[in-house]
């Protein structure tokens, strides 16, 4: 039976659903690590772990927010110092329709294709046709994402320097750039949320439609972090480089649509300083 470690990254989790969406999951696995970057510990969510009565649970709390990156590579070197195959990574807000996890492992257990360094999802089935055939792709998120840790070292750890948005981007385009596959399963659905929507109106046909908007502070990641890429990563290049466009394109909602407009160009404008003054890592 393969070994298969999980790790969520928490931070200020609602506890009404946490459980819910970790247990479309955590059956399949040998451990899950629940990772904390809240600042303050929560006495519900310390409650509600220890309710929880499963040793397959392993709860830390380091007391500051060290990012996502930081994060990933301490579960990957607990993983493999654990002699785990299989690392899956999640968000606290996504969860998989019922039975897909298990076909999920099913599929990476049976998978044929050499080198595969990382499997991935089908997180937006309105965009990505949902096919029973495996793809290679560019790029998988960082929920529902496995990576074979038998690989990882050769692929190398998550940039630090990017904290948060970005850094499954950079290591996708690092998988396939050093020879490896990102292999997506588009029958496997998971249940996501990127940023939250708000009902925006066309400049050009003067329709409303949804539009994803992020906080100020993710602005300012995906600007600074998109930057740096797009003038250090080696990888960036081709297509990868207007897919990284594209991403960072994203932004222009918030431009045009935040309800915390000066927010946004204030964090637009630091996060452009502070690619130029080459500061990177949390702000």
């Amino acid at each position: 039976m393969v070994k298969l470690i999980g790790v969520v990254i928490l931070y200020y989790p609602d506890t009404n659903i946490l459980f819910d969406q970790i247990h479309t999951y955590l059956p399949h696995l040998d451990k899950l690590l629940l990772y904390d970057n809240s600042e303050t510990r929560s006495d519900e969510l310390v409650l509600q772990i220890e309710k929880q009565y499963s040793d397959k649970l392993e709860y830390h709390f380091f007391g500051e927010n060290g990012g996502i990156a930081k994060r990933l590579n301490l579960a990957a070197e607990y993983g493999i110092s654990k002699g785990y195959r299989f690392l899956l990574t999640m968000d606290q807000d996504s969860a998989f329709e019922p039975g897909d996890f298990e076909q999920y492992v099913d599929k990476i257990v049976n998978n044929e294709l050499e080198r595969v360094a990382q499997f991935g999802v089908n997180c937006q089935p309105e965009f990505t046709p949902v096919s029973q055939v495996p793809q290679k792709v560019s790029q998988l998120i960082t929920s529902g994402s496995v990576i074979d840790l038998q690989l990882f070292p050769q692929v190398g750890v998550f940039d630090e320097k990017l904290f948060i948005d970005f850094v499954d981007t950079e290591f996708s385009f690092r998988v396939a750039g050093k020879g490896f596959t990102n292999l997506l399963f588009s029958s496997i659905i998971l249940k996501h949320r990127i940023g939250y929507l708000k009902m925006g109106r066309s400049f050009k046909n003067f329709k409303k439609t949804p539009r994803i908007l992020h906080a100020p502070i993710r602005v300012y990641y995906i600007v600074r972090n998109g930057l740096y890429l797009l003038t250090h990563s080696p990888f960036v290049t081709g297509a990868n480089k207007k897919h990284l466009l594209t991403s960072m394109k994203m932004i222009k909602n918030d431009l045009l649509y935040s309800d915390h407009l000066t927010a946004v160009y204030r964090h637009a404008c630091m996060a452009i300083v502070d690619f130029v003054c080459n500061k990177m890592g949390k702000k």
